[in-house]
């Protein structure tokens, strides 16, 4: 029995090795507990040192006064031999923040000096409570030490950009004081896809910064190199609603752009979903942002379907359409190619899709949604088209439309144009020499000009009543021109003759009239439009 025993209790004794461990990690428990109970005698012997200026500059910080700013100078007198030794306890990052915020120029350089100027300031902003000293600064930004500000940020920038604490300082400085070439010169920093890329993304969607300047970039360079699991956490946390704000800015939109191309149908849905809602609960982000309106670009531009986009996107915000400049930019993105093609939307990724419907297509059937609302809301509009620039320049692809598709709907509102153009007349605009010559608008308004120039081009198109109307306006334009013929050669009325002779079929009457007036048009200045005209005469 007894050297049973003896067995039973060499069994239920530990290795020595084992005790060895559990003995260390309980001494460092000890160590951890003493150290926290130091930290908190300090911190109030620290309280009761300046509890009273604490309270002083608590009570009035968002006050102008100069009582405060001196209470701030005295207490930076106190604290400037020790700042390090309190900047990472709670109560002493605070009475620093006050300082900063309270104290006046002269006193706040001070203070940036004494923390920008010691070696620890990069590990200060990478503490829970320093680094809410880097963000005041921020906020109270001097302007002498923006640049050194700037430079200790730029250094530790591949760090702090997955760094919880660190990442919100440099976040907000690049947002909030940083020059167009300081952020430029971060982002350079993550530009290129490498593993560094992919190990920052995991560490950023671990920790939850998504929304971060920095993080969208280097989001959207790894999102097509993630493994499957990590790019749908990305996905999962742009489509929800509650984080739809990122859409509100430039690199939100970009990052967006990059996640519909790398989605399946199902995901976009849910995009669509949340982004209607989004329009819904928040209208100002459309009619005041000058971001969003891009995103909405991308959606349309992606979404093979069509229906659903008319339903949620284009419904919404079709009668806007001539009170909002960003809502305006959308419809006229359907109906002008030349926009959708503009390299500037490039960088943003607006041309990449993953669609599998036909661009044509799509569009022809954006633009029939479109129709209706926008004919309506031109022909009831009290401003004349002809005096805006903008519009007079969508009037000009909206009439292509209309002609190309023979929409029979439109021919009172095509005659209303002709009879605007052909027969418009208001003195005070017209010089004398014009006025003399019948006050036509062709003659000697641009934006008149615009259109009269797209009626023209439509000759050999225009079908059906449509071809009656464009022939009789063609003839029109053929007589006032030709009648006018010095006017003509010497302004700008010279390209609506250039049409007729190009895309018409009275190219040969027209160049038989000017031929008969060649002896005076050789004594004309030979402008780059008459040097055209030369070639066919």
């Amino acid at each position: 029995m007894g050297k049973k025993r003896i067995v039973e209790e060499n069994q239920n004794e530990e290795p020595e090795e084992l005790q060895e461990v559990k003995a260390k990690a309980d001494n460092k428990k000890q160590k951890k507990i003493a150290k926290n109970q130091n930290k908190i005698s300090k911190d109030v012997d620290f309280i009761s040192f300046l509890k009273e200026d604490i309270r002083f500059l608590i009570q009035h910080r968002n006050q102008e006064n100069e009582q405060k700013q001196q209470k701030a100078e005295e207490v930076f007198t106190k604290i400037e031999g020790i700042l390090y030794q309190i900047a990472q306890t709670k109560i002493g990052g605070r009475t620093i923040q006050l300082v900063i915020k309270c104290a006046d120029q002269n006193v706040r350089q001070q203070m940036f000096s004494k923390l920008l100027n010691d070696k620890q300031f990069g590990e200060l902003l990478q503490s829970k409570y320093g680094h809410y000293i880097g963000i005041t600064m921020v906020r109270n930004m001097v302007p002498e030490f923006r640049n050194q500000f700037f430079e200790i940020l730029f250094k530790n920038a591949n760090h702090y950009v997955a760094q919880g604490d660190a990442s919100i300082v440099l976040d907000r400085f690049l947002t909030r004081e940083a020059t167009t070439q300081q952020v430029n010169k971060v982002k350079a920093l993550f530009q290129n896809h490498s593993e560094k890329i992919d190990n920052l993304a995991m560490k950023i969607i671990e920790k939850g910064i998504h929304n971060h300047l920095l993080s969208l970039q280097i989001l959207k360079v790894a999102l097509p190199n993630l493994v499957p699991e990590e790019r749908q956490k990305v996905i999962e946390y742009f489509q929800q609603l509650e984080n739809l704000d990122y859409l509100r800015h430039k690199d939100g939109v970009s990052i967006f752009c990059a996640i519909l191309n790398v989605t399946d149908k199902k995901e976009r849905k849910n995009f669509l979903k949340n982004i209607q809602t989004y329009m819904q609960q928040s209208q100002e982000h459309l009619h005041r942002n000058s971001q969003f309106y891009l995103a909405l670009q991308k959606v349309i531009f992606t979404y093979d379907d069509t229906k659903q986009v008319n339903k949620s996107i284009l419904q919404d915000i079709l009668p806007e359409w001539l009170n909002s400049i960003h809502v305006f930019k959308i419809i006229q993105s359907i109906y002008q190619p030349k926009l959708r093609d503009d390299i500037k939307f490039d960088t943003i990724g607006l041309q990449n899709t993953v669609s599998l419907k036909d661009d044509e297509i799509r569009i022809k059937e954006l633009q029939d949604y479109c129709f209706e609302s926008i004919l309506n809301s031109l022909q009831s509009s009290e401003t004349s088209i002809l005096l805006e620039s903008n519009i007079n320049q969508f009037i000009c692809y909206f009439i292509s439309y209309i002609i190309k598709y023979t929409q029979v709907q439109a021919v009172d509102f095509i005659k209303a144009q002709i009879k605007q153009l052909l027969y418009f007349k208001v003195d005070t605009i017209f010089s004398r020499d014009v006025e003399q010559n019948g006050n036509y608008w062709i003659l000697t308004q641009p934006e008149a000009q615009r259109i009269a120039k797209c009626l023209i081009q439509q000759q050999l198109i225009a079908q059906g009543e449509f071809s009656d109307i464009i022939n009789n306006y063609c003839l029109k334009i053929q007589s006032i021109l030709i009648s006018n013929l010095k006017v003509t050669l010497i302004s700008k009325a010279i390209y609506l003759l250039l049409a007729l002779i190009e895309n018409t079929n009275l190219k040969d009457q027209v160049l038989v009239e000017i031929k008969k007036n060649k002896k005076w048009i050789d004594k004309l200045e030979k402008t780059q439009s008459l040097q055209i005209l030369y070639k066919y005469i």
